[in-house]
């Protein structure tokens, strides 16, 4: 019999995409089981990162980017403890101190992972706030990296919309005000616009299956 054919080094690009993703993915269902009133919500950030990025026009690349950071986001989070996470009042400053740790920390469980290295200044960055006052490291406004400002507005959309162990989910409209509000302060403007359109063609699919139903 003839030998077998030689293998490459590596797997195909797309072949490695798809494991990476699943990685991802691994990640943040491990995360999401020590906190169980946020499951799915990485996906859930993930798809929306997603659509704002495309209603930007943004590359092949930074969409892969922002599907993986959303996805990753909150890996950070399976190192804090569950009395801070599952707290029902407001946390003490000790305790929201705490809470930021988990940027810098989902950057070190991915570090290792060559294949994240691009992703993770949007995973580190996506808590900073457009004015220069968010965390970890005060980014300000074109400082930060788009991605994570896309994310961060997909990040507070679904946190919003989600029920809290402090407090209940707010409507679609409330969230949406609220966001409106942190244009230009916590949130890139544009970004805000986005999703603003990005909510409103779902609206807009939505009416259209009902009327046709």
């Amino acid at each position: 019999m003839p030998p077998d054919k030689p293998q490459g080094k590596h797997a195909p690009s797309q072949d490695v995409d798809k494991i990476y993703l699943k990685v991802a993915k691994a990640l943040a269902m491990a995360a999401e089981t020590s906190e169980p009133y946020s499951y799915g919500h990485s996906e859930r950030v993930a798809r929306l990162a997603t659509q704002i990025a495309t209603q930007l026009g943004c590359p092949d690349e930074l969409l892969r980017k922002v599907e993986l950071a959303g996805i990753l986001h909150d890996i950070g989070k399976i190192a804090i403890r569950d009395e801070i996470l599952f707290k029902p009042a407001r946390l003490t400053p000790a305790e929201f101190n705490e809470i930021k740790r988990h940027p810098n920390v989902a950057v070190e469980i991915i570090r290792p992972l060559d294949y994240f290295n691009d992703v993770s200044p949007l995973v580190e960055a996506h808590h900073e706030w457009y004015d220069g006052t968010g965390y970890p490291n005060r980014l300000k406004g074109e400082g930060i990296p788009l991605g994570a400002r896309i994310l961060a507005v997909a990040d507070a959309y679904d946190a919003m919309t989600s029920p809290r162990p402090y407090r209940n989910r707010f409507s679609e409209e409330e969230a949406l005000q609220l966001i409106r509000d942190g244009a230009g302060k916590q949130w890139d403007p544009k970004v805000v616009d986005a999703l603003l359109e990005v909510i409103e063609q779902e609206s807009k699919i939505l009416q259209s299956l009902v009327v046709e139903s």
